[in-house]
This record gives structure tokens, C-alpha cells and sequence, in this order.
């Protein structure tokens, strides 16, 4: 078995996790008067709205100062971790629509604004986006597939599937990052932002 760097690892960041549910198993392509597929559709887009939700809970009160501080100097800070969960929104919305971020983004990356109400009112706009193609959706089209960010493909469906786990997963990143800046710091109590 090769074992891999720690930094090695890192430099896979959330490529590595993001392609995992794609590289189990992938979900078969729906039948054309598969309905209940588009109920799961309709599912996972609630399930990410709730994360969605989640995730400004867990940014409540979170200054600019902070949205900028790294745990150590290989971490990304909340402001990077934002911008990448928007990212993905836009370029699952582009990929859907065969246009914009999909054709050119070939690696995971993060929009960046310049503040933190910026970012949220761009994140808010690629949600909005994105929700309208969902529940635009035939059956049918659940089952096209496209690349998956330059390197396998995927079917729509398994999209909207990393979607809700790529968003819980880097919403745990950020918990992470500002429950350690809460205790070294000690300006911010972590139980205002994630009462966990």
C-alpha cells in the first residue's frame, strides 16, 4: 500500500473528497418516467438548502479579521473555504447549462469578494441560480452526465449528490476554524456560532 504526505494529501484538498461519492459507485441513469427520481432531486436540493441555512448560522457575527485567519499556514482560511462552497454552486450551475465556469474551471478553485456580505450576497445569487435549473429538470436529464471538474464523468444526479456533501463537509471545515479562533483568541464564544 503507497502511503501518501501529509502535504500530498492537502494538495488533493477537496478534489480528493468531493470525486469519492463518484468513485464508489455511481448511481444509475433514471428511466425517462422516473419520477421519483426528480423527488430525489427535489430531496437533495432541501438537504443543501438546510446546509446552506446551517452554514450562515454557523458564520453569524464573523468579522472580516477573522474570515481571514488561518489555523496554521497550510490551512485555507473561512473566507477561501467560503468562496470555494460558491464556487462549486456556480460551476454545478454552469455545468448543468453547459456553459461559463464548467468550460473553463478544470481544478477546484474560490471566487473571492471583498468582504464577507459580498460573498454572501454572490453565494445567495449562484443559490438562486442553481435552484431554478434543478427544479428545471426532466428525468431524463438527471441521467447526463458531464465532467466532473476536468476529469471523470458524472450524471447530473451525482452532482446534486456532492453538492449536499461537499457544502456539509466544508461547513464542518469552517466550525473547525472558528472554534480554534474562539479559543486562542477568546474575542468570540464558539456557542454564538455553533452551539454543538
Amino acid at each position: 500500500m503507497k502511503l501518501h504526505s501529509r502535504r500530498s494529501f492537502l494538495h488533493q484538498g477537496s478534489t480528493a473528497c468531493a470525486l469519492t461519492p463518484f468513485l464508489v459507485t455511481e448511481r444509475p441513469a433514471p428511466a425517462l418516467d422516473d419520477d421519483f427520481s426528480l423527488k430525489e432531486a427535489h430531496l437533495l436540493q432541501d438537504m443543501t438548502g438546510w446546509e446552506y441555512k446551517s452554514l450562515w448560522g454557523n458564520l453569524k457575527g464573523i468579522t472580516e479579521k477573522e474570515a481571514d485567519w488561518q489555523p496554521n499556514p497550510e490551512s485555507n482560511p473561512v473566507r477561501w473555504v467560503v468562496g470555494h462552497i460558491c464556487w462549486y454552486e456556480e460551476w454545478m450551475a454552469d455545468a448543468m447549462e453547459n456553459k461559463g465556469r464548467y468550460l473553463t474551471d478544470k481544478n477546484p478553485m474560490s471566487v473571492q469578494e471583498p468582504t464577507m456580505e459580498a460573498m454572501r450576497a454572490r453565494f445567495d445569487a449562484a443559490r438562486a441560480r442553481s435552484i431554478s435549473i434543478v427544479n428545471g429538470l426532466t428525468p431524463d436529464r438527471l441521467g447526463q452526465k458531464v465532467i466532473f471538474v476536468g476529469r471523470v464523468p458524472v450524471t447530473l444526479f451525482n452532482l446534486l449528490q456532492t453538492q449536499t456533501t461537499h457544502m456539509s463537509g466544508h461547513r464542518y471545515q469552517i466550525r473547525y476554524i472558528r472554534g480554534t479562533y474562539s479559543r486562542v483568541f477568546h474575542i468570540t464564544s464558539k456557542a454564538d456560532f455553533d452551539p454543538w
